[in-house]
Order: C-alpha cells, then structure tokens, then sequence
C-alpha cells in the first residue's frame, strides 16, 4: 500500500504538461516520502514517543480490581460456609519515589529527542544521496551526446578517408585507421548507454519508487564558484550537525537515567485506598452472619531500601562510564566533522577551479579540430592528425562535463556536511 502511495506520488509530481521533466526537488521530495530508511526512522522516532507517553503512567493513579470464589470441602466454624467469594477495588497513588519518575520520564525525553536528530540525519543523507544520483544521471546523458557527437565526427571523417582512398589519394591504412576508431566510439557509445541506465536506476533506489519512463532529469542550473570561510562554515556545521545533537541527547539522558538510580536511596511513600465485598456465593453478595459484608481500607505506606548489595552504586557507576564515553565520542565527532569539512571545502575549491579551464579547454579544443578537419580535407594533415584532434575534443568535452557536474556534487556534498537545507536549482 505504501508502494502504491509513493507511485501515486510520483506521478503527481510529474504532469503531463511539462512532458515527464523530473526536477531534482520533485526528486528530493520523493526520497523524503518514499525512501525506506526514512520510513525505517521514523517508525522508531515514533516508538519512542510511544515510551515517553508510557513514562508518564506513574503521575497517574493506579485502579486495580479483583475476584476471588472458593468452595471448602470442610467448614470448621460456625461463621465459615463452604462457598464464599470477595470482590476488591483498590485505587493507589505513588505520593514519592525518590524523583526517580521525574527523571525516568526525562531519560525518555531525551532519547526521544535523540531518536529525531537521529532521523534528521538519515534525512539529510538520503537527501544527499538523491542529489548525488540525479546529478550522476545528468552527467550519463551529457557522456551519451559526447559519444554520440564522437561517432558523428568519426563518421564524417570516415566518408572522407574512404573517398580518399578510392580515389587513390592515400594508401588503405589510413582509411583503416579511421575505421577502428569508429568501431572504439561505437562501443564508448554503447558503455555510456548502459551506464546512464545504471545512473537512472541509481535515482529510482535513491527516491524510493520507479520513475515514469519518460521522466528525464531537468537540468541544473551551472554552480558558481564562491569563496568559502572554512572557519564560518565549521561554526555553522557544530552548530547544525545532527550526529553531534544526537549524541549530546543520548548524553543527556544517561544523565537522567543515573539521577533515577540515585532517587533509590531515598524512600518510597505509597497511599491506596481498597473496597472489599464478600459473599457466601459466587455473587458477593454478603453473608447470613453478624459480621461485615464489605470492608474499605485506607493505607499509607513507606519503604525504604537500607542495603542492596551494592546494585545501585554498580548501576551509578556504570552510567557514569557511559557518559563519559558519549563526551569521548562528541570529541571524536567534532574532529572526523571537521576533517570532513577541510575535505570537502577542497574538493569544492578543485571542482570549482576546473570550470573556467574546462571551459577554455573545449573552446581550443573545438577549434582545434575545426582547423585540422579543413586541412585534412586538403590534404595538409594526415587521418591521425584529425583523429587525434577528435580525441582531444572528445577529451575536452568529457573534462568539462566531470568539472560542471563535479562542482555540482561538490555543492550537494558541502551542504550535507554542513547540513542546511540545499540550494535546488
């Protein structure tokens, strides 16, 4: 049913106006409805919510009722009856215990709170990873149009070279040459093929649900370099970072949990007040005697535990050496996110000076080849020239496309490691 929800989804977000496009919102939008480790969170988010509300109970009055029928084969007094029965209502209410109820409840608030930054990190990995996924798919189809334009290219080329050797104008290797190199770009064409299918269904686990089959990605607008403040940004992501948080609650409520062991040494007060009704048959009825037929009691009790065998101090200590172990672990945190940060702040900071010379590189590259192409046409460069400049334009291209959508994952992974909401363009 839930599949069938997150297909309906998908086909929501795609109208048919707009002919399949999927953007990476709609894409990142379906992760978040529909990707099962979302769901897996959240049913444990709502679990522990369940047990917050559970650790409530002890503010609450208890009311218990109970029956009891006995049939005797003897009777050794007068007043004694073979049947007999006794009904008993009792309310009680826990007056004091030490606070341990306070900070059970607040042990369970924190694991809850836990359980949600916890959650908010899967959240923004799976956001991560269907970013990254689109942004491969985009990149699988700009591969297809550079091979497809390499085959094109080698295909003009080789109506020449074949026109050339006809004519007697260069010897048969040359014509050759060419042709083995279009067979190499018809197979680069069909790996590509099949790597973008790869791409797409990389996207459709990382959303969730299948995509239409017309569902091609819209492309992204290009990222522009900016200049980063790797100090700002770490400020930001200490602050952001759910793992951190995640952590700190779990601190928290070990915090609370030793305090509900401490609340041991202090006594317990218990107030409960109890119905009882009694009858010589199953109905409790009452009985044909000069004695009571119901009785109410009222009680107050106290108990203290004097010595345990040291269980609660064991249990103190043990606690205290999980909180400690949580401050080593936030320690530890702090430093792999920092590290995590520098990598990715120079990643970005390659990515982003690759562009411009990227760019510039299929500028030359291009008019590399056009320059060659109309010399082979005259006969002043040979088969290898032109095929060596397609080569070098294939290579511009495909440079190009790694840089543009390598800056892109650049982006989606520093926003991850910062964890804010992502820029989708």
């Amino acid at each position: 049913m839930r599949r069938f929800f997150g297909v309906l989804l998908c086909i929501l977000l795609f109208p048919a106006a707009r002919g399949g496009a999927l953007t990476m919102e709609e894409a990142v939008s379906l992760a978040l409805a529909n990707h099962p480790r979302i769901q897996d969170f959240r049913q444990r988010t709502e679990a522990q919510e369940r047990r917050v509300d559970s650790g409530k109970a002890p503010f609450w009055p208890e009311i218990e009722a109970a029956y009891a029928y006995q049939r005797r084969e003897n009777v050794f007094s007068f007043f004694q009856t073979r049947d007999s029965s006794t009904f008993t209502a009792e309310a009680s209410y826990n007056l004091f215990r030490g606070f341990s109820d306070q900070n059970t409840l607040g042990a369970a608030r924190s694991t809850l709170a836990a359980s949600r930054f916890e959650q908010k990190a899967a959240e923004a990995d799976v956001v991560l990873e269907a970013r990254k996924a689109y942004i491969f798919l985009l990149e699988a189809g700009k591969n297809i149009e550079t091979a497809k334009e390499s085959v094109t290219l080698l295909e003009r080329q080789r109506r020449d070279a074949e026109a050339f050797y006809k004519g007697g104008v260069t010897a048969k290797n040359e014509f050759l040459k060419v042709e083995v190199e279009l067979a190499s770009a018809r197979q680069e064409l069909l790996r590509v093929e099949s790597a973008r299918s790869v791409a797409r269904k990389a996207l459709e686990r990382a959303v969730g649900v299948p995509l239409p089959g017309d569902a091609d990605p819209t492309e992204v607008g290009e990222a522009e370099a900016a200049a980063l403040g790797e100090a700002a940004l770490e400020a930001e992501m200490l602050e952001r970072r759910s793992e951190i948080r995640f952590l700190e609650s779990q601190r928290a409520a070990r915090e609370f949990t030793r305090k509900s062991i401490r609340g041991g040494y202090l006594p317990s007060v218990d107030l409960s007040v109890a119905y009882s009704r009694f009858g010589e048959t199953f109905a409790f009825e009452g009985v044909p005697d000069p004695l009571f037929d119901s009785d109410t009691v009222g009680k107050v009790e106290a108990k203290w535990t004097l010595f345990d065998g040291f269980r609660k101090r064991q249990d103190i200590l043990a606690e205290e050496a999980e909180i400690r172990a949580l401050t080593e672990r936030i320690r530890d945190t702090r430093e792999a996110l920092s590290l995590q940060l520098s990598t990715a702040v120079e990643e970005y900071r390659v990515s982003a000076g690759k562009i411009a010379l990227a760019r510039k590189a299929v500028e030359q590259a291009e008019e590399n080849y056009r320059i060659t192409e109309n010399q082979f046409r005259e006969r002043v460069a040979t088969a290898a020239d032109l095929l060596d400049a397609r080569v070098f334009l294939t290579r511009a291209r495909n440079d190009f496309n790694n840089a543009r959508y390598g800056l892109a994952r650049a982006v989606a992974v520093l926003d991850r490691v910062v964890e804010r909401p992502p820029a989708l363009r």
